[in-house]
């Protein structure tokens, strides 16, 4: 593992010896002296600090537990993929049909890798090879509505709350997935989402329900 300062108030941690997502949550979890917050990337994790009380030197002996003792979370999200705005564009790139894309989609897991771009915004590994490669847009759009369900790359997304965004966007949730008034955030590095197809008639029925 290597440590690296990130502001006079923050460490970055680099090459470690577990999903980054399992670190944050281990050290979260520990009363460490000093560690305000840890938080999970891709493959690195960043610390909040207080540079007078914590020990730097307890990273390297900071053992993480098994992964079968993490908590798996679930999230089941339903998706009405017929309101995916990019949808005929990225099937005309992928060479499939929109009940093809939206069945495999569906079939995935995924994990949320980290939280960011915005409260409550879950970066989403797990995307089938078949769907992989779309770029994001020419032009990112100046609002993007909450829900919505978006792919770019390697990569799928939920915007939680209004906001621009250049991903392309294959559907959208009906659900409430942050409230940062009510510091409502139930997704979190490690947990996992499936999606699950729902029409239209069934999308409004389900507006404004928290996941």
């Amino acid at each position: 593992m290597r440590v690296e300062p990130l502001g006079d108030r923050g460490l970055l941690l680099r090459d470690l010896s577990a999903p980054a997502w399992m670190w944050a949550e281990a050290l979260n979890e520990h009363s460490i002296e000093g560690l305000i917050e840890a938080y999970a990337s891709y493959d690195t994790v960043g610390l909040e600090i207080d540079p007078t009380q914590f020990n730097e030197s307890l990273l390297f002996t900071f053992e993480i537990p098994t992964p079968i003792s993490f908590a798996q979370r679930k999230h089941e999200i339903p998706v009405c993929y017929g309101l995916g705005s990019d949808m005929e564009i990225v099937c005309d790139r992928l060479g499939v049909s929109s009940t093809e894309f939206e069945a495999i989609h569906s079939s995935s897991t995924y994990r949320c890798e980290a939280v960011g771009f915005c409260p409550g915004f879950p970066y989403l590994s797990g995307l089938d090879s078949r769907l992989q490669n779309v770029p994001r847009r020419p032009s990112p759009r100046t609002s993007i509505e909450p829900g919505a369900i978006a792919i770019t790359g390697a990569q799928c997304g939920i915007y939680p709350m209004q906001r621009p965004g250049g991903w392309a966007i294959v559907g959208r949730t009906p659900l409430t997935i942050v409230d940062p008034g009510d510091r409502y955030f139930p997704i979190s590095a490690g947990d996992l989402i499936e999606f699950l197809p729902i029409d239209p008639s069934e999308f409004e029925k389900l507006v404004g329900e928290r996941l």
